[in-house]
Formats: C-alpha cells, structure tokens, sequence
C-alpha cells in the first residue's frame, strides 16, 4: 500500500487518542518509523494490517468500528490533500459518485504508479430499487472502510444519510462483497428529463459507417452474440483479426474493470461504468515479427446500448500514460482523433512523470532532513545532560546559551571531602589488576551520585582518587549549607557500610569545613567549575588529619550547624579536641557528628 494509508490511519488516531496512543499503537504493532509515513513511497501490506491489529488492542475498539472510523478519515484525508475538486464533481449524487469511482482510480494510477485499487461497480436491486455496491478488492477484510467512506461522502458532498449494510460477504457463493445502500437524495427527475431529450432527437441516420469509423477510430460496435460489426479505423490496424465473423470480442478482449462477466446482458446490467478492456496474448499485431515483445492494448471507455439495430457500441480510448508506452504499443498521436483528451494526457502525463519523480525525490530529502534534524536534537540532549551533570544547572544554562560565567565570591559555604580508609595500600596490592580498583570506586561513587540526585542543594565539585568533594551553598545560595552537609555525610557513612572492599566494609573518613570560597570556570573544550581559596585546603586537611572512619566538623561548620535555623535533633557531637592544621598558626577545634539513636520506647 502506498503511504498514504498508513498516514490517513495515523491522523485518525492523533486526531481522536492522541500522540501517545499513536506511539503505543507503533510499538505494539513492532514499526519502527521515526516520524510520519511518507505518502508516496510504498510500504508493505503486512505492515497496515498489523497497525490496524494494534489499533484495535490499545484503542480497546472493534476492528469494523475502526475500519468505519478509517473510511471516514481516509475521505478528510483525501479532501485535505486537494482532492477536494474532483471529488466535488465526480457524481450529482452518491450513486454517481459510486459509478466514475474506478475513473478516479484509473486518474490516481497514473500518479501512483503500481497501486493496486479496488474496483466498483453498480446494480440495482430488484426488490426496492436500492443501489448495490459491487467490491472488489485483493486485500480481505477491509469492507468496513468502504462503509465509512460512502457515508462521508453522501454526508460532505451531497447533503443526504445513506443507510449502507453489507449483504452478501465474499466467499458466500461470490468472488466479491455487495452493499445496499439506500439513499434519500431522488435522482428520478433527472433521469426522466435526459429520456425525453433523447425521444426529441431525430430517428433518421445522418452518418456513414465508414465516416463513423473515420472520426471515431478508437469504437467497437457488438451484437448479442458478441460478434463485432463495426470498430473504428485505429483499432482495425492494431486488432486486424476484430472484423471477422468466426471472431467474437471474448476471443480478442478481456474485461479488466469492472468485474464482471463478458456477455451481452451483463454489460447492458451495468451499462453506466467505465469499462477497461485488454487484449488477449498475440491479438495486438498477430503479423508482426515483434509481436511476443509488444505488449497488450489496453482500451478504456464507455458501453452504450444501441437499442435501434440491439448493439453495444464502446466509445473508447487507447489507456497509455505516457509517450513511452504510446511507442511501445505502435500507436502514434495521429491515431488518436483531435477532439479525444487522450492526448493531452499523454503529453501532459510527460511534464508530470519528472514532476512526480522530483516530488517524489524531495519528500525522500524531506524526511531525510527531518531524520537529521530529529538525530541532531537527540544529540543536543545528550550534550545538554552531559554539560548538566559535570557543572552546576545554573552555570551550565548559562554556558548553554553562550553567555560569559564571571567569577563570583561566596562569604560562607560549606565543604566536605571524603576519603577512603586504606586505599593507597588498596592500590599497591591490586596495581597489576587495575579493573578492580576502578570497579571499587566505580561502585562507591555511584552510589554517592545516587545521594547527590536527591539532594538539590548539595553539588558534586570532583573526585580525585578516593576522595569525594562536595559543597553547598554554591552557585546558588542556600541559608542552612551546613545542615545539607551534614545530612549528606551521615547518609555516604551508612551506605559506605554495603561496599566492601577485600572482604569487608569500606571505611570512610569525612572532613566538613565552613568558610570563603571564590568560584569559577575554567577551560572551554571540558569546561570546569572550580572552587578556590583556603577553605578548600581547611577541608581537605580535616579529612586527612581527622579520624579514620569518623564525620570531623572544623569548628566554623559547628557554629553553622548550631544556628537556630540549622538545629537538628538528630545530630549528635563530641568533642575532640584540637587537631594539627598543617600551615595554620594555631591548632583548630573539630567536633565528630554522628546520628543519635533513636529513644527506646517505653514498655506498657
């Protein structure tokens, strides 16, 4: 099926569910399609059928009630595309319409070439006159669609509710699906009208045969029998067998559309429909050395009851699309007469093909393009996560939008560094394996990583090694820092306890320093945030100088956490003295912070 298929099927699900049901639909159905189906190109039959499967499972609707829906929007569709002119004059009223349909079809197979459409034809019922629809399609199950497309159509292009019901299903004794359709809109009047027109004209004959054939070289005049009596001068230089008595049209002629039998009544049934003839093998140029290679005419017109003489005459024209298969066939512009827009067709059907080729072309480009832009956007993301998780989400927005990040002085944050306990020695014993001592941190820092995500006042400056440096406070501003540390610490201790390293838990010592910091970033190709002044090295040395396996807090961060509006209930300190700064003049107070246990609840 052509794109246009799938397109229609998508609008209706966009248009009633919404994108996420349509994404739903395309994963259930397993289509892999970036975008929207492209409308000239064609796609395989399988493909529709499981959208339509996946339709009906997600959407949680009968398959003949989306079918119905699907008719309905194939015909906005189609309205939608420009194909609104030709629907609107294609019939006064919907029997009409339903007749010229396969003329239609003839038109949209020489803008998309290779489609395979269904066929119709009309009949009348004999019990009350309603109007039978004959369908013909390859593709089985599709009858509903055609349900919901002649209701729109009675509905948008004449005004009328038909009432449309399946009467007799394919296989049930017949190659093909029938419709009843009962219209309101009254067409009498009308056909009444031409039948006296017809009786005003006059009985007596003003032509020639051979005049006739002259000005209408593409006719062929049969008799009950199917013997042709008369056939224009072009079709007797391609067909030279057709005037021969032992020669009936069922011997020279096959009935493409509609479908239907090759006898007499049954033309004079459906006698209003387009009629596509075809060739038999050797009938076309039988004395021709090429003949094998010359393929089959294909003649396409009109049938016409002569009720004078009890003839049919069909007033045809040669089916070619283009100037190529005029060649191939040995038919020249000169047999077409003047008066027949056969050929204009064919030479505008020229201009057309490169037209269709570079429209074609450009909607390939087009979604090539949009593919493009759709994978360029893709990456911008992953960039954009990239910069959003190396760099503070303020610092990284502004890099974002290429605007200068000036360095910026804080008064008071608060930093931490951790460390692991025996990692040098780690790492001297597993130098020749260097796998585990990256899946050892790998291990730890995720999990640290994990902790930072839920807690947005807390950025991850770096890791050097084992040690692990955060701050808060910084770039945007935040009154209890000291707290969010603090909570931060306690939180890498206890999840320290599930990594273990050599057959135990890893030990993890913590340094929290409070103090002036100034900020920047540095570097352009791998941009980093930096921090800089000595409450960075304060920090550090707590962390080397403190305790191993304990929360050291310097006393500027104590005096922090003991603020009113920092008070924890659950923090729990010791003092331990003064430790050894290395390079400040006077040895520092530190404090251990730990969680305090939980109250024992009294017995009952």
């Amino acid at each position: 099926m052509y794109g246009f298929v799938n397109h229609a099927l998508e609008l209706l699900v966009l248009r009633e569910h919404g994108q996420d049901k349509w994404e739903e639909i395309k994963r259930e159905a397993a289509v892999e399609i970036e975008g929207s189906f492209l409308v000239r190109i064609v796609y395989d039959d399988v493909l529709s059928y499981d959208l339509v499967g996946a339709a009906v499972k997600v959407l949680e609707i009968s398959a003949n009630d989306l079918l119905e829906a699907f008719g309905r929007m194939f015909f906005e569709f189609c309205v939608e595309s420009g194909y609104d002119n030709i629907l609107n004059v294609l019939g006064s009223t919907t029997r009409h319409f339903l007749q010229n349909l396969d003329a239609l079809h003839d038109h949209l197979a020489s803008i998309y070439p290779g489609m395979r459409a269904p066929s119709f034809r009309c009949s009348t019922r004999d019990s009350d006159g309603a109007l039978v629809l004959h369908y013909y399609s390859e593709r089985p199950g599709l009858e509903h669609i055609v349900i919901g497309l002649v209701r729109s159509v009675a509905k948008t292009l004449h005004g009328s509710e038909v009432h449309v019901e399946i009467i007799k299903n394919k296989g049930e004794d017949c190659d093909h699906v029938q419709f009843a359709i009962i219209e309101k809109v009254e067409t009498a009047k009308i056909e009444k009208q031409a039948r006296q027109n017809l009786l005003a004209l006059s009985k007596e004959p003003k032509i020639s045969p051979s005049t006739l054939c002259r000005i209408l070289p593409f006719h062929i005049m049969f008799n009950a029998d199917l013997h042709v009596e008369q056939a224009g001068n072009s079709i007797q230089r391609i067909v030279p067998n057709i005037i021969n008595p032992n020669c009936r049209m069922t011997d020279l002629f096959h009935i493409v559309r509609p479908h239907m039998e090759f006898t007499f009544k049954s033309i004079l049934s459906h006698a209003n429909t387009i009629y596509v003839l075809k060739t038999n093998p050797g009938v076309v140029n039988p004395n021709n050395p090429r003949n094998g290679s010359i393929p089959a005419l294909k003649l396409k017109g009109q049938m016409l009851h002569v009720p004078e003489s009890n003839v049919l005459l069909y007033l045809c024209s040669p089916h070619v699309i283009n100037l190529d298969e005029l060649r191939q066939r040995e038919l020249y512009l000169s047999d077409i007469p003047l008066h027949d827009a056969t050929r204009d067709l064919v030479l505008i059907s020229e201009r057309f093909d490169e037209e269709y080729k570079l429209t074609q072309k450009l909607e390939i480009l087009t979604d090539k393009l949009q593919q493009t832009y759709r994978e360029i956007e893709n990456e911008k993301k992953k960039t954009d996560r990239l910069l959003y998780s190396i760099l503070p989400p303020s610092v990284a927005n502004e890099l974002r939008h290429h605007r200068p990040v000036p360095a910026k002085k804080f008064e008071c944050v608060t930093l931490m560094f951790s460390g692991i306990f025996g990692f040098g020695d780690f790492c001297r014993r597993y130098s020749h394996d260097a796998m585990k001592i990256v899946s050892l941190l790998n291990s730890v820092y995720t999990k640290f990583d994990v902790l930072m995500e839920n807690n947005p006042d807390v950025y991850k400056v770096e890791t050097v090694g084992d040690k692990y440096m955060a701050v808060s406070g910084l770039p945007v501003p935040c009154a209890d820092h000291a707290k969010c540390i603090a909570k931060m610490a306690l939180e890498m201790k206890e999840l320290s306890a599930d990594v273990i390293m050599e057959g135990d838990p890893i030990v993890i010592t913590i340094g929290v320093y409070s103090g002036e910091v100034v900020t920047g970033v540095v570097g352009q190709r791998m941009p980093r945030y930096c921090l800089f002044g000595n409450t960075v090295n304060l920090t550090s040395r707590t962390e080397t100088t403190g305790i191993t396996g304990k929360i050291n807090i310097a006393d500027t961060a104590y005096d922090c956490l003991m603020e009113p509006q920092n008070a924890d209930p659950t923090f729990q300190f010791d003092f331990r003295g003064l430790i050894n700064m290395k390079g400040k003049p006077k040895p520092c107070p530190c404090y251990l912070l730990s969680r305090k246990p939980a109250e024992a609840k009294p017995e009952p």
